[in-house]
C-alpha cells in the first residue's frame, strides 16, 4: 500500500520523535530538557490534531446542509491527503445531488404544468388505493381540492362504482381498461375513462386515470341521428302521399274529374312541402358553411318589419290577432342584410300567428341596448314548456310535432333564424310561460360593419 508524505504525516511523525526524546530526558534526568521537549510535543501534536480534525468537521458540516437540502456548501481542499480526498468526494455528490434535484424539479414543474392545463380530468392511485394525483381538471370536476383528497383512498372521493371498478379491474389484469360511463355531478356528464396501470420493479404500484369528456360529442351525435331521421320522416311522409295519390289516380281515379282535382291538388300541396323543405335544408348549409355572399349595408329596419307584417295581414284578421306595435320613437339605422333580416323576421312573426290561438295579441317592441338594438315579437299562446327552451333553435325540433306539421312547418325556422342572426353578430333568445305566452327575441348590433361573407 502507497503512503502519502504529507504535512500531517510529518508532523505526527515530529510528534513521535519529541515524545521519545521526552523519555530519554525523563530517564537522563535532566529536567529542563524534559520541560521543553513537553512543551514542543504539545504544540506539535495539537498542530497534527487540528489539521486532522478540521477537515472532519467539514465534511461533518456539510452532511448536515445536504441532509437539510442545501446543495451549495462546499468544503476547501488545502492538501492531498486522504481526508481532503474524502472532502473532494463529498463536494462533488453534492453537485451532483444539485444537479439531479434541479432535474427531478424541473420535470416535476413542467408534469404540473402539462396537468394542469389539461381539460381532461387526470387521477392516479397507489398499491393501497390511495389518491396521489388529482390534476386541476378534477378538482372543478368533482368540486374539491387537492389537499382534501390526496392520500384519501380512492373509493372515499370518487363514490361511483363503475369508475371504481374500472380502476380495480386495470390493477387485476394489468393492461389498459376503457370504458364510457356517466357521471351525475351538478349536471349529467358523460366520459371516456381510460385507466393504466403503473408499472414498478416490483409489479404494478398504481393506476392512472384519464376521464375525457365526451358529453357534447354525444350531444351532437344524437342531434346528427335525430336530425337524420327526422329529414328521413319528412321527406318520406309527402313522399308516400305523392306515391298513394298517383296509383288512385292511375287505376282510374283520373277519368273522375271531381276527385282527379281534388288529388291533384293534394300532391300539389305535398310537392310545395318538399319543395319548400329542401329550400331550408339548402339555404340553411349555405348559410352554416359560410356559402351565402351577404350584402351589409345601412339599412332602415323600422319600414323592413312594417313591410313583413303587411304581408300577414290577411293571416292576421283571419285569425281575429290583435298587433301592437311599440318602435323606438327616433329608430337608429343599422348594418344590415336587409333579405336575410327580412327572412328572420318573417320566420318568427309567421309562428307567432300559426300557434296563438285566435283572437290573440301579438306585440312586436324594438330595445335600444346601447351597442345593440333588440327586437322583441311575442304572443298570448298557451306558452312553452322550459324543458323545451333550450333546443327550441335546433333543426327539426318541435314541442309539439303533430301541431306543427299540420300547420305546414319544415321544424327549420327557429334555425335558420339563428344562424342569421349570429351572421350578423347578434344574439336570438325566447322567454315563455305555460298558458301567459312567448317571447321571441333577437338583437342587432348599431353601425357595425361586417365583412361580405359570412
Amino acid at each position: 500500500m502507497k503512503i502519502k508524505i504529507t504535512w500531517k504525516l510529518f508532523l505526527t511523525h515530529v510528534g513521535i520523535v519529541i515524545i521519545c526524546m521526552v523519555v530519554v530526558s525523563i530517564f537522563s534526568l535532566n529536567f529542563r530538557a524534559v520541560l521543553l521537549t513537553l512543551f514542543f510535543a504539545s504544540a506539535v501534536s495539537f498542530m497534527a490534531a487540528r489539521m486532522i480534525t478540521k477537515p472532519l468537521e467539514d465534511i461533518k458540516s456539510l452532511a448536515k446542509h445536504i441532509g437539510n437540502g442545501d446543495f451549495t456548501k462546499r468544503i476547501k481542499i488545502r492538501s492531498n491527503d486522504e481526508i481532503d480526498e474524502l472532502a473532494g468526494t463529498f463536494n462533488q455528490m453534492a453537485e451532483e445531488l444539485k444537479t439531479k434535484l434541479q432535474t427531478i424539479t424541473e420535470d416535476r414543474n413542467e408534469m404540473r404544468a402539462i396537468l394542469s392545463s389539461m381539460i381532461e380530468g387526470v387521477v392516479a392511485i397507489d398499491r393501497d388505493e390511495k389518491l396521489i394525483l388529482f390534476n386541476s381538471a378534477c378538482e372543478k370536476l368533482f368540486n374539491l381540492s387537492k389537499a382534501q383528497v390526496i392520500g384519501k383512498f380512492f373509493w372515499e372521493v370518487i363514490r361511483h362504482n363503475e369508475l371504481n371498478n374500472l380502476l380495480k379491474e386495470a390493477v387485476n389484469k394489468g393492461k389498459l381498461q376503457t370504458k364510457e360511463l356517466t357521471l351525475f355531478l351538478s349536471e349529467e356528464k358523460m366520459f371516456r375513462v381510460h385507466a393504466l396501470p403503473i408499472k414498478g420493479e416490483e409489479g404494478i404500484s398504481g393506476v392512472v386515470a384519464v376521464l375525457h369528456d365526451i358529453t357534447e360529442i354525444k350531444r351532437l351525435e344524437r342531434m346528427r341521428i335525430e336530425f337524420v331521421a327526422n329529414v328521413s320522416h319528412e321527406l318520406r311522409t309527402p313522399l308516400t302521399s305523392i306515391r298513394g295519390f298517383i296509383e288512385t289516380l292511375k287505376d282510374g281515379a283520373i277519368d273522375d274529374p271531381k276527385n282527379s282535382r281534388k288529388f291533384l291538388n293534394i300532391i300539389e300541396t305535398h310537392t310545395e312541402r318538399l319543395n319548400n323543405l329542401i329550400n331550408d335544408l339548402l339555404g340553411l348549409s349555405k348559410i352554416e358553411s359560410k356559402e351565402i355572399k351577404m350584402e351589409f349595408q345601412l339599412a332602415n329596419i323600422r319600414e323592413l318589419i312594417e313591410d313583413v307584417i303587411s304581408h300577414f295581414k290577411g293571416a292576421i284578421e283571419q285569425k281575429g290577432h290583435r298587433i301592437e306595435i311599440d318602435f323606438l320613437a327616433d329608430f337608429p339605422q343599422v348594418e344590415i342584410d336587409s333579405e336575410k333580416i327580412e327572412r328572420a323576421f318573417n320566420n318568427l312573426l309567421d309562428n307567432a300567428i300559426k300557434f296563438t290561438p285566435k283572437n290573440g295579441r301579438i306585440c312586436i317592441r324594438t330595445v335600444d341596448k346601447e351597442k345593440d338594438i333588440q327586437i322583441e315579437i311575442s304572443d298570448t299562446g298557451i306558452g312553452i314548456p322550459q324543458k323545451h327552451l333550450p333546443r327550441l333553435f335546433e333543426r327539426f325540433y318541435r314541442v309539439d310535432k303533430a301541431r306543427s306539421r299540420e300547420l305546414g312547418g319544415t321544424g327549420l325556422g327557429l334555425s335558420i333564424v339563428k344562424h342569421i342572426i349570429q351572421a350578423h353578430g347578434g344574439t336570438v333568445g325566447v322567454e315563455s310561460k305555460i298558458d301567459k305566452g312567448s317571447k321571441f327575441f333577437f338583437t342587432l348590433p348599431k353601425n357595425q360593419l361586417f365583412s361580405t361573407f359570412l
